[in-house]
C-alpha cells in the first residue's frame, strides 16, 4: 500500500513538513550513504523527487521509490541510457519520459540513486511500476509492496 501526495510550488522540506506535520519528521530525518532520505525508526518508508513546480512524495510501510520528470525527449539521453530494446520502443517525448522516470525511480527506491548508473536499469524486465501523469509530468512509482501486482 501507498500513499502518494502531489504539489504545485512547493519545496521538498515544506511538503515533508506539511504531510507528517504529527511527527517531528526533520528531527527524525537520516540519510544513507548516497543521500537517500529515510526516518530512524523505519516504520514508515518514503520517497520525494521535484521537477520544475511539482515536488511528489509517495509514502508506504516498505521500502519505495518516486520520480517525477516533465515530458521532453532528450536524444542525448536517450543514447547513453536505454538499450536497444528501450530505444525501439521510443517514439514520442512520452514513450522517452516513461522510461526515464522508471529508471530514475528505481535506482531511488534501492537507495543508491544515479551512482548506480541509468544504463543499468533494464525497464523491459521490470514491469511493476506504477506510472501517473500530471499535466506535462509522468511520474513512476517502484516499491516492495508494487511487486507482483
Amino acid at each position: 500500500m501507498y500513499k502518494l501526495y502531489i504539489e504545485k510550488n512547493i519545496s521538498s522540506k515544506e511538503l515533508l513538513k506539511k504531510v507528517f506535520k504529527d511527527y517531528n519528521v526533520l528531527d527524525n530525518l537520516k540519510y544513507n550513504d548516497y543521500g537517500k532520505p529515510y526516518l530512524k525508526n523505519k516504520e514508515l518508508y518514503f520517497n520525494i523527487s521535484h521537477s520544475y513546480e511539482y515536488t511528489v512524495l509517495v509514502i508506504s510501510n516498505k521500502e519505495i521509490g518516486v520520480d517525477i520528470e516533465k515530458i521532453t525527449m532528450r536524444k542525448n539521453v536517450m543514447e547513453k541510457i536505454c538499450n536497444e530494446e528501450e530505444k525501439a520502443l521510443i517514439k514520442t517525448a512520452e514513450d522517452f519520459t516513461k522510461i526515464w522516470v522508471k529508471k530514475e525511480c528505481y535506482t531511488k527506491y534501492l537507495g543508491i540513486g544515479l551512482s548506480y548508473g541509468l544504463e543499468n536499469v533494464d525497464t523491459i524486465k521490470m514491469p511493476n511500476f506504477i506510472i501517473k501523469r500530471r499535466d506535462d509530468y509522468f511520474i513512476a512509482i517502484y516499491g516492495d509492496d508494487l511487486k507482483n501486482s
